[in-house]
């Protein structure tokens, strides 16, 4: 049986981007929330009180708003694939797992969410 895994978890970051397939999505972008996690050992974190033993999340989010106000792309996908390198270039190859959602699909009648799931090295 493996050690369960610790996590870093941001839940509900807002992002503004120009995201989407309609050109009226990538023109005038729309918000977006992201839901992350970074799988660590988090022990000598939390023994010594210390931030240097964690993973700083405040450098993902700031780092996660900077990227979100240059991309320009169609998809979801494609934009998620963008956030796993961002959170690789600052933390390595950790385990991640995300959730990116649209917060208002340009469907007719649909007020809901749409989003993609996905992760990279997370423990199944």
């Amino acid at each position: 049986m493996s050690a369960p895994l610790d996590c870093v978890v941001v839940r509900g970051l807002r992002l503004w981007a120009h995201v989407g397939v309609l050109e009226h999505e990538r023109q005038m972008g729309q918000w977006f929330e992201l839901d992350f996690s970074l799988g660590c050992n988090l022990s000598a974190a939390a023994a010594a009180d210390g931030l240097e033993q964690s993973l700083d999340y405040s450098l993902a989010i700031q780092a996660l708003q900077l990227d979100a106000s240059r991309v320009r792309c169609l998809t979801l996908e494609h934009w998620s694939d963008k956030i796993f390198e961002v959170l690789e270039d600052l933390y390595g190859s950790v385990p991640i797992w995300l959730e990116l959602r649209k917060c208002q699909a340009p469907v007719p009648g649909f007020y809901g969410i749409v989003a993609v799931q996905r992760s990279r090295r997370w423990p199944s």
